[in-house]
Formats: C-alpha cells, sequence, structure tokens
C-alpha cells in the first residue's frame, strides 16, 4: 500500500485493519428521521425546471447566433418538469412573477410517475 505524503518530514505508518465478521440483523427501533423532519429544513437542495429537451448536432450548435431560436419539441400546453436534485417530483404551468418566470405547480409526482 502506498501513501502519498504532502509533508515528506513527517512519515505516516500505515497497517492492515482486521475486522470481524458480525452477523446481520434486523434494524430496530424508530427510523432517523421518523419524527424529526426539522433537522433538514436548513439542507440546501436544487430545484430546475425543465420546459423541454433538445437533439442537436454539434454542428448546429455551433451554428448558433444571437436570436437564433431553438423550438423544443414540447406542446405550450403541457406541463413543465420540476426537478429536486435530479429526480422528477412535480409539474406546474409557466407563470409570471413580477419580472421573473415562475412556476404554479399543478401535480406533486410519485416515484411511479417519474
Amino acid at each position: 500500500m502506498s501513501t502519498i505524503n504532502a509533508n515528506p518530514e513527517r512519515v505516516n505508518a500505515t497497517h492492515v485493519v482486521e475486522l470481524s465478521d458480525i452477523a446481520p440483523q434486523t434494524p430496530a427501533g424508530p427510523a432517523l428521521l421518523s419524527q424529526n423532519l426539522r433537522l433538514l429544513q436548513g439542507v440546501k437542495v436544487t430545484l430546475s425546471v425543465v420546459v423541454g429537451a433538445i437533439e442537436t448536432t454539434v454542428d448546429e450548435v455551433l451554428s448558433l447566433k444571437e436570436f437564433s431560436v431553438l423550438k423544443v419539441e414540447r406542446p405550450v400546453d403541457q406541463p413543465v418538469d420540476v426537478f429536486l436534485n435530479g429526480n422528477l417530483v412535480a409539474r406546474g404551468q409557466l407563470v409570471a412573477v413580477d419580472d421573473n418566470f415562475g412556476v404554479r405547480v399543478t401535480e406533486i409526482c410519485t416515484a411511479t410517475a417519474a
């Protein structure tokens, strides 16, 4: 086993640790977050709203100019997808909120709807 040492004057000793096998056990007791979801309230996540996707070639991308229009193969009346850290969690309608886009959630997705 090799050890990378950023400080060549300090030598790290390495050794193999033997771990004994343990018998499998059935999990017991309350779930970690069953009663205290407040532990997660400050966790940062990323919500992404996806209008659609386009399949194209590199040549077409390289030829894009200012004011080019990319046609997304998605009907105007079809809801947009809302992803939480890459997982589909909702669908909704695009709306205007002051000078920004917004999404009015119209459907919460279940695991089978994704």
